[in-house]
């Protein structure tokens, strides 16, 4: 490499490394400053004013503490150092910001609940003969484990299967619990049991929108 290409490298990486270092205190500086003028502006605005302080509460229930300083900064609030007044311009900054989450987050659980129902409709079968016998038969055990009290059984199988909440779960076994007649049977002789079995499914088979457990979560 020729020498007057060498000293013209040199020059441009003196050249460079001046700019970085001009760039970079300037980057800190502005940064630094925008803190400042947010924590001012806070400063000026809640103090005195529990309006201000209430709606501020509020946002950061929503957005985080963490993340509060950042977000109300890339929204705006710096907009309102130069306004007249102050205090008006944060207070309208988070009533709005509080509104706009807060909408979304509505908006969002109904599309939610809203997509949870049509999964639902989708996942249902057909109430065909045969649909109808398996179920009136897996009703029939799934009332047996409750009598049983088979807590494994009931959970990693009969919950899935039938579609139902721990609430929903609860609630079948608080209506089974009432009936102290059957326990005391099943008590006397559990063999019993089957006999209660074929029962409930001659029961469910006559009826089954009444008998198949969670029915209308299941069929079309």
């Amino acid at each position: 490499m020729k020498v007057s290409n060498i000293l013209i490298c040199a020059i441009v990486s003196i050249l460079v490394a001046s700019c970085a270092q001009k760039i970079s205190p300037t980057k800190n500086k502005e940064m630094i400053s925008q803190a400042d003028q947010l924590s001012l502006l806070k400063h000026q605005t809640e103090t005195n004013d529990p309006y201000v302080v209430d709606a501020k509460n509020q946002l950061l229930q929503i957005v985080g503490d963490k993340n509060f300083d950042n977000y109300v900064t890339k929204h705006g609030i710096l907009n309102c150092k130069d306004d007249s007044n102050q205090s008006s311009c944060v207070l309208s900054f988070y009533l709005n910001e509080n509104y706009k989450l807060k909408y979304g987050m509505q908006l969002k659980k109904v599309v939610e609940e809203s997509q949870a129902e049509h999964d639902i409709e989708l996942s249902k079968i057909k109430a065909t003969d045969t649909n109808i016998k398996n179920y009136c038969q897996d009703s029939a055990d799934f009332v047996a484990a409750i009598y049983a009290k088979d807590t494994a059984k009931i959970t990693q199988y009969f919950q899935p299967q039938f579609r139902m909440s721990e609430q929903d779960i609860l609630s079948l076994k608080a209506k089974i619990a009432k009936d102290n007649y059957s326990h005391f049977l099943i008590d006397e002789n559990p063999s019993i049991l089957q006999e209660m079995k074929v029962d409930y499914i001659e029961k469910c088979l006559s009826a089954p929108k009444d008998n198949i457990i969670n029915y209308l979560n299941i069929f079309r």
